[in-house]
């Protein structure tokens, strides 16, 4: 049991410094928090937003993004987690104890990712309409 929990540990560490690689690529090849090299622009009004904004964002802003990539990171690793009971489950080989196993870890995995993805929808509308009252 420890021996899992260490495991675990070691690879959501080493998940969660490879997605903040991810994230600070832009700002690794020079580009600036607002414009990330003017692709982030071009992509927001295309898509419809408004794109003449220079300033920082605000604290609530900060906060959401904050929460969004925690969330993520979250999600992303539940998913993971489904993942190996999959494969718990595909390995049984006929094995009733390692089957029970499988199925008790997907259906945990499976609860946490429709937690996590509810509180990713919770959390953006709440944010969303936090910036909206602010900027009015």
């Amino acid at each position: 049991m420890k021996n899992n929990f260490f495991k675990i540990t070691k690879y959501s560490i080493i998940l969660l410094a490879a997605f903040l690689l991810i994230q600070s690529a832009p700002m690794a090849l020079g580009a600036s928090l607002n414009d990330a090299g003017g692709f982030l622009k071009t992509t927001a009004g295309g898509a419809g937003f408004e794109t003449n904004k220079e300033s920082f964002p605000g604290l609530v802003e900060i906060i959401g993004i904050i929460i969004e990539y925690v969330l993520s990171f979250v999600g992303v690793l539940f998913l993971i987690l489904t993942i190996y009971g999959g494969y718990l489950y595909m390995t049984a080989g006929g094995n009733e104890d390692q089957v029970k196993k499988a199925k008790k870890f997907i259906t945990n995995a499976l609860i946490g990712l429709v937690i996590t993805l509810s509180a990713y929808a919770l959390t953006s509308f709440i944010v969303g309409q936090a910036i909206t009252a602010v900027t009015q």
